[in-house]
């Protein structure tokens, strides 16, 4: 009988480690897998900071690049503070380009429009 108590004296203690093991190995994959998800969602919150870091960088690239845009829009001589006079009108009628040509036209037929109605209205 002292055979068979050690025998299963042997198979209780390999059974406990064997349990033993098994709960060693789930604390660790589980600290392992908290330790993934922690870095997981410092990258997905480092990923985010990054992504509203470029937006603003692209904003303020569009605004410049759109003051740029303006600044090359306007003729150099609709800046000075006079009226263009003869020749100098006509250049700068020759540097418009066609959309800014019609746009003018488009007022000049309302300012006439406008004339015509206080004309007849004094």
């Amino acid at each position: 009988m002292s055979d068979d108590l050690k025998l299963t004296d042997t198979f209780r203690k390999i059974f406990l480690a064997g349990v033993g093991a098994v709960a060693l190995s789930a604390e660790k994959s589980k600290a392992a897998i908290d330790s993934l998800v922690e870095k997981g969602e410092l990258t997905v919150e480092q990923g985010k900071v990054l992504n509203q870091e470029l937006k603003h960088k692209m904003d303020d690239a569009a605004a410049d690049a759109k003051e740029k845009a303006q600044a090359k829009v306007k003729p150099d001589s609709c800046q000075t503070s006079s009226a263009p006079k003869g020749d100098d009108f006509t250049e700068m009628l020759d540097k418009l380009t066609p959309e800014q040509l019609a746009a003018l036209k488009e007022q000049l037929a309302r300012k006439d429009a406008a004339d015509t109605e206080e004309s007849k209205i004094d």
